[in-house]
């Protein structure tokens, strides 16, 4: 039986993406691929916010979304915690139906 595959989504304050970036990049086996994209952070813990994003209301933040094998995910996320020691890295997992390209 194949490995289910499973999305991993990571949000992270964006201060840390050239980091997180090279880790993900870096990974032996490398990933099949992931996609990353800015956003903004709202909530109830602004500790790592800078001043103006305090006043907004808002942290720059940036997503990662990849889609693997769940056994790998272990790997990634230790790989992830090693390199980028914050509490404000969010992430979660999902099932993943049926992935594939359209031809």
């Amino acid at each position: 039986m194949d490995t289910p595959l499973r999305k991993l989504t990571l949000v992270c304050p964006k201060s840390i993406e050239p980091t997180l970036l090279d880790t993900l990049d870096g990974l032996d086996p490398p990933l099949p691929g992931y996609t990353s994209q800015d956003g903004l952070g709202r909530g109830s813990s602004m500790d790592l916010a800078s001043t103006a994003e305090k006043v907004k209301g808002a942290m720059k933040i940036f997503t990662v979304l990849m889609v693997l094998p769940e056994n790998a995910i272990p790997l990634v996320l230790e790989a992830v915690r090693q390199a980028c020691p914050r509490r404000q890295i969010s992430y979660w997992i999902e099932p993943v139906l049926d992935f594939g390209r359209l031809q």
